[in-house]
């Protein structure tokens, strides 16, 4: 819930990627997150549901990389293509993570998966596609478009054509109007 709040306020007063300056946005984000959270830890060490202790050289390595690459990268990239797309494309576009990531461990650390992850998967990017070129056209209706063809071949079966009575008179009238072109065009 508080994700979407955070998408709809973002788009909501920032309309164009150009007003915000997005250093200073995920300054900020950063600044709340460390005076709002902090005390978490604290309280949660002295109820005694969980243990809070500093983290050795590895643990703190691991964490900065993962804060500056998993975090901070990620989101940048995140909410510059929400500004590009929409925050709808850009929130679908977050739910190809999970397939994407079970692939590559698929292709670099050779796990296997059941069918069902492939039946789950499949309407995840089918999804994206389809939100995506329905963003990208914006009058278009592919439900009202196939509907229009579907009646046009139905109606074209079922077409009158009106077959001349007199063909002579249409062939005398054909010969009239291509002698009358050859005299104007000399």
């Amino acid at each position: 819930m508080l994700y979407a709040v955070y998408i709809v306020m973002i788009k909501r007063k920032v309309d164009r990627e150009d007003k915000l300056d997005i250093p200073m946005f995920f300054g900020f984000v950063g600044l709340f997150n460390l005076l709002l959270l902090w005390p978490g830890f604290f309280l949660l060490h002295y109820t005694g549901f969980e243990d809070f202790e500093f983290p050795n050289k590895v643990v703190l390595m691991c964490i900065i990389i993962n804060g500056l690459i998993g975090t901070v990268l990620s989101e940048f990239l995140w909410l510059w293509g929400c500004f590009l797309t929409s925050s709808l494309i850009g929130t679908l576009a977050l739910s190809l993570t999970i397939p994407l990531s079970i692939i590559a461990d698929m292709c670099m650390q050779k796990v296997q998966f059941s069918w069902l992850f492939f039946a789950g998967a499949i309407p995840v990017f089918f999804s994206f596609f389809i939100v995506t070129l329905l963003c990208h056209y914006n009058n278009w209706d592919p439900v009202m478009l196939g509907i229009r063809r579907i009646f046009a071949f139905i109606c074209r079966k079922h077409r009158i054509q009106r077959v001349p009575e007199d063909s002579e008179q249409c062939e005398s009238l054909i010969s009239m109007h291509s002698v009358s072109q050859e005299d104007g065009a000399s």
